[in-house]
């Protein structure tokens, strides 16, 4: 397997700020990796280096892309003859909400979703929930408002933020129900080729529930306890364009590596 980083825009040698540590112990390791300019992309331009040879599987590690973006990506690399581990398929299944929440709806909260352009002041008056987790199949509202409202309006208002601040809403609206949770006990977990892994080494069941019923190759599954003590789902996202968060760079490293 090969691992594709966007490279450093300052320095062609090195993978990206972010991925600096990953790339060197991974190349340092044996496994092949190669860095390509990611802002090329958008220009129809793919050149990484070392070139991808033919008949190789490819892993993408870097920053998130859209759906479209990434179909993009994917096409580059079949035309090389090569495959990519994670499909354009696998890869909305894990990246947008509705693509695992039937598979794990019994482990998280309550979530409807709807079109960008709909009716929503009806919709949520139909629900008549208390509070609603705001934020469009992929990300929440990064701003000081936060995620959480009340009423019909406070959704919209965050609807509008989100697409002030990032620019578009992607693929359309997530409510979720919301759920009493200690923000201190949140963990990343991966799932990769099947297998759970923790930074620990410790995977909780749970986690080993979701690896039973979320088939894709590789994904993040965050986990949190709520206020009654048992474990909730958080999300599940593509493992590709996931941040190792709190785990150690050698435990990452070797996940990678044992699945190389």
């Amino acid at each position: 397997m090969r691992i594709i980083y966007p490279k450093h825009p300052l320095n062609s040698q090195e993978a990206d700020e972010p991925y600096h540590e990953e790339f060197s112990i991974l190349k340092s390791s044996g496994v092949d990796c190669s860095l390509f300019d990611f802002d090329t992309l958008d220009f129809d331009e793919f050149r990484p280096r070392p070139g991808i040879e033919d008949g190789e599987s490819v892993l993408y590690r870097g920053w998130m892309l859209n759906p479209e973006r990434y179909k993009k990506l994917v096409g580059f690399i079949l035309r090389k003859g090569a495959t990519p581990v994670t499909s354009a398929e696998d890869y909305l299944a894990c990246h947008h909400l509705p693509g695992w929440y039937e598979q794990c709806i019994e482990f998280t909260a309550e979530s409807r979703f709807f079109p960008h352009d709909a009716n929503l002041r009806s919709c949520i008056e139909t629900l008549g929930w208390d509070d609603y987790f705001v934020k469009d199949f992929v990300k929440s509202n990064s701003t000081e408002r936060g995620s959480i409202a009340s009423s019909a309006a406070e959704v919209l208002e965050i609807i509008e933020l989100i697409e002030q601040y990032r620019g578009e809403v992607e693929g359309g609206i997530a409510l979720r129900r919301v759920e009493q949770y200690i923000d201190s006990t949140e963990t990343r977990h991966f799932v990769f080729n099947g297998k759970a892994y923790s930074p620990d080494g410790n995977v909780p069941g749970i986690v080993l529930d979701i690896a039973r019923r979320v088939d894709a190759p590789f994904y993040s599954v965050d986990i949190i306890q709520r206020e009654d003590g048992q474990h909730r789902l958080v999300e599940v996202g593509d493992g590709q364009v996931s941040d190792k968060k709190s785990w150690p760079i050698a435990a990452f490293a070797k996940m990678l590596i044992d699945n190389a």
